[in-house]
């Protein structure tokens, strides 16, 4: 039997709707810098270092990373007036750092380097936004690499930070700067608040630069429901402001559009009301339009445009600019007289440009099937940059030159292994109630599906994210000794538009359980792999869908990796509550008596069941995780090990000052990556294989 470690257990039992639940776990809920968390976490660590300084691949695994990381990387350029400001990592670096140049053949100069902020290297540059001009840089620096962030402002020529910081308390994000680089707007915590709702009362501020941070003018916000956010965006002439205020309404998500004119004395224009399921975004203003992308009446989404000026008379008239089609639109942006658009077909990229009167002018060619995006530039500029990669296909940086219409390659990502020898595939199967889904499949070419190859597969299913082909590098070592690694596109995500997302939210989330199983069964029932040489992974709510595949089929694989997890559904919208309300659209809300009946009957924590035969499991959290609370992991954990009567270990790593992606240091990144794939190659029997 594996290395147990006592965990208290509390006779707690709350009385819900009628229902009574127990909660033994809920004092790991507590005061982090308690004695006694403080030493069961200790305990926790220690066993699972124990754990994987065992496995005799362990080290060999992280030199293999090494080497894999051991290569430049860069950003996409943003340009600003001839200044291009980009991030780049050499090879012997833990993070990026932040750069400017005069033209793109001009001289890097260094702007900030996170390498130097802190000795431990846990102060993390995590955002940045240059003004229009290219003369001040606004920045966000987490100091444990989570979404507290501090705003500082630099004079780009002297690389000297100016004005006083936006504390953290506040939680400021960066939204844009006004038109001469005087001032900026951020979104943040309205400071008359008290911090016991850190992330919520949310309002638009303005800072004018050379002026102090208590004096920043409250731009809008004010008379919204505590927990809606906002965004705003300045239109290419400067001229006005286009405003998006997001909230929730009978465990709905909506949105509405706003617009002001700079130039008057006026509040924000109301330009599209919210409609409850439906969704309107980007609020870019364009040469005197306003465009908007929605998926109303259009569950594949569409782009749609008025006028500016009957938008500010109240009176908008919309027309279709590109309406829906059977791909999905993801995301479309104006430059000069053109439009850039990116489309979700059947899971990869296509990438076309369009007049601005949505005319199609030409489909732009992509190197392979897989992902374009991350387009940067100047709104009246002449160039385009935009990133790809595939599964075997490095990170590249584009720039399209908008004169020409030429794409040239501005940086691409070292490959550190023979990519030449991975294949790709994508295959459909059958899922519960017959739904077909979708799944990439990679491997080296010329295995056997013999049923003997050990396999991972890897899910997420929500929040409208789609799972489209991308560069996984840490994959490289398990590919390479004959693992598959499998990606499932399940419903929940965003891969097929709204129709996909909302079959899989709320009362529909079991399907996305069902989704990942009948994947695991197809790669068994192909002879990919079987039941003992399976694992699965996720993170995040990829994290509760692992938790829930557990709980619900602990037979189906022989190895889960359960990443920063959602596992209490009837309490995650309390604790960092200022960030899990926001999760109730897609979730539901435990407070109403229907919708927690369907929470309790599949959240991961209250249905581990007594006396069965759990799989290996490791569990990883971050101790300054302030986006999914760590006590998700830590309840589950100990549930887990009480209820568990197999022979298999039931781990939890904890990564310290770190928040929800984990350590920001490569070298950190490196270990946590060591820790957790010499866990699958222990528990999937390859490191036997391999003597």
């Amino acid at each position: 039997m594996p290395e147990r470690i006592y965990t208290r257990k509390d006779s707690l039992t709350e009385n819900l709707h009628g229902i009574q639940v127990p909660d033994p776990y809920r004092w790991l809920e507590g005061d982090p810098d308690s004695s006694e968390l403080r030493s069961w976490l200790t305990k926790q660590a220690d066993r699972s270092s124990r754990y994987f300084k065992s496995i005799p691949i362990r080290n060999t695994l992280r030199d293999e990373f090494k080497k894999i990381f051991d290569r430049d990387s860069i950003s996409i350029p943003t340009p600003r007036q001839g200044k291009y400001f980009y991030e780049k990592r050499k090879a012997n670096e833990d993070m990026a750092v932040l750069y400017v140049k005069e033209g793109m053949d001009g001289t890097a100069r260094v702007l900030i380097n996170p390498n130097t902020l802190s000795p431990d290297k846990t102060t993390v540059l995590s955002d940045w936004d240059a003004s229009r001009d290219g003369k001040f840089l606004v920045y966000a620096l987490s100091q444990s690499g989570n979404d507290r962030n501090e705003l500082r402002v630099m004079d780009v020529e002297s690389g000297k930070d100016i004005d006083e910081a936006v504390p953290d308390s506040l939680y400021p994000e960066i939204n844009t700067w006004n038109l001469d680089g005087t001032g900026f707007w951020y979104s943040c915590r309205d400071p008359r608040i008290s911090e016991s709702e850190a992330r919520l009362h949310r309002r638009i501020f303005f800072h004018r630069l050379g002026t102090p941070i208590k004096e920043d003018t409250l731009v809008w916000g004010e008379d919204f429901p505590k927990d809606c956010l906002f965004w705003v965006r300045l239109s290419s002439d400067g001229r006005y402001l286009a405003g998006v205020a997001y909230g929730r309404e009978e465990g709905k998500e909506w949105t509405e559009i706003y617009a002001k004119d700079l130039r008057q004395e006026q509040d924000f224009i109301l330009v599209v009301k919210r409609i409850p399921g439906s969704l309107f975004y980007s609020g870019r203003i364009h040469r005197d339009r306003l465009y908007v992308l929605t998926n109303h009446d259009a569950p594949k989404w569409k782009l749609m445009a008025t006028d500016i000026a009957s938008a500010l008379g109240g009176k908008p008239q919309f027309a279709d600019v590109l309406p829906e089609v059977e791909d999905v639109l993801e995301n479309c942006v104006p430059v000069g007289d053109k439009l850039f658009a990116t489309y979700l077909h059947d899971v990869h990229t296509v990438m076309r440009e369009y007049a601005l009167d949505g005319r199609l002018v030409r489909e732009i060619p992509l190197p392979t099937l897989g992902t374009a995006g991350g387009f940067s530039l100047e709104e009246e500029g002449d160039e385009l940059f935009y990133v790809f990669s595939s599964f075997v296909y490095p990170p590249t940086v584009y720039r399209l030159d908008l004169r020409t219409g030429e794409t040239e390659v501005v940086e691409k990502l070292r490959a550190t292994f023979d990519t030449s020898k991975i294949e790709t595939k994508q295959v459909w199967y059958e899922s519960k109630d017959g739904t077909k889904v979708p799944m990439f499949v990679v491997h080296r070419k010329g295995i056997k599906q013999d049923g003997t190859n050990p396999c991972l597969l890897y899910g997420y299913g929500g929040f409208n994210v789609d799972l489209s082909p991308s560069y996984m590098s840490t994959t490289v070592p398990f590919i390479e000794r004959d693992g598959v690694f499998a990606i499932a596109n399940l419903r929940g995500g965003g891969e097929f538009g709204k129709e996909w997302h909302e079959a899989g939210m709320r009362k529909n989330k079991q399907n996305v359980f069902d989704d990942f199983i009948a994947g695991a069964e197809y790669l068994i029932s192909e002879k990919y792999t079987s039941s003992a040489r399976l694992a699965v992974m996720g993170g995040s709510n990829g994290g509760l869908l692992v938790a829930a595949t557990l709980v619900q089929r602990p037979d189906l694989v022989g190895a889960a990796v359960c990443r920063v997890p959602v596992t209490d559904m009837l309490r995650y919208h309390l604790l960092h509550g200022d960030e899990g309300v926001h999760w109730i659209p897609e979730y539901g809300d435990p407070d109403d008596p229907d919708m927690f009946r369907y929470l309790l009957s599949y959240s991961p924590y209250h249905n581990v069941k007594d006396g069965e035969q759990y799989p290996a499991i490791l569990i990883t959290t971050s101790d300054g995780d302030d986006r999914v609370h760590p006590f998700h992991s830590y309840k589950l954990a100990a549930r887990l090990e009480e209820a568990n009567t197999s022979d298999k270990p039931i781990l939890m790593r904890v990564e310290t000052k770190a928040g929800h992606s984990g350590a920001a240091a490569i070298s950190r990144s490196i270990e946590e990556d060591a820790d957790v794939w010499s866990f699958i190659f222990d528990q999937l029997g390859m490191i036997e294989s391999q003597a």
